[in-house]
């Protein structure tokens, strides 16, 4: 009796199909448009809340050192990150710094749902096209934009981070 593996009978093109999923991950959060969002400027937006509150337009953040997070309730990463994002934000507030939580979720009602659970302290926006795409934000989550007070992204995260890692890189631009 022959035992059917991965690359009898179709799967060489299953296998294939992996590879190039591989590489479109790594080319999202190591390439792609990494030069973009690196030493530009913030692209303007004018974004929904994702909890009761107004849509928030990126001029009334002119002047602020910011953190521009790009995130999800479903990306279990992002979900470890949240409370050192929260905590990154009251120990910084006072010094005109903001988090700025921009969710790929689908729906304002699952985003919701998880500020109730966790609570929030920030400004939780819901992504459109645009915005992901002026950041060069792509696949990967969570993705994070440091910017500075002129509005120029100095650093672009891939991957979670922890309080002391932002930090270090947020009290330099403070």
């Amino acid at each position: 009796m022959k035992k059917k593996g991965i690359v009898k009978g179709g799967g060489i093109g299953l296998m294939a199909l992996l590879v190039f999923l591989q590489a479109g991950v790594a080319w999202s959060w190591f390439g792609g448009s990494k030069e973009k969002a690196a030493d530009s400027m913030m692209p303007h937006f004018v974004l929904s809340s994702a909890v009761a509150g107004p849509d928030l337009d990126s001029e009334a953040l002119q002047g602020k050192v910011l953190l521009v997070n790009f995130w999800a309730t479903w990306c279990g990463p992002c979900v470890e990150e949240y409370p050192d994002l929260m905590r990154l934000h009251e120990a910084f507030a006072d010094q005109g710094f903001a988090v700025i939580g921009i969710s790929t979720d689908k729906s304002k009602k699952v985003v919701s749902k998880f500020a109730e659970k966790y609570g929030h302290v920030y400004p939780m926006l819901m992504a459109n096209s645009a915005v992901v795409r002026d950041f060069g934000a792509g696949i990967g989550l969570p993705v994070s934009f440091l910017v500075d007070r002129q509005g120029k992204i100095i650093k672009r995260y891939y991957g979670p981070r922890s309080f002391a890692q932002f930090a270090e890189d947020i009290e330099t631009v403070l």
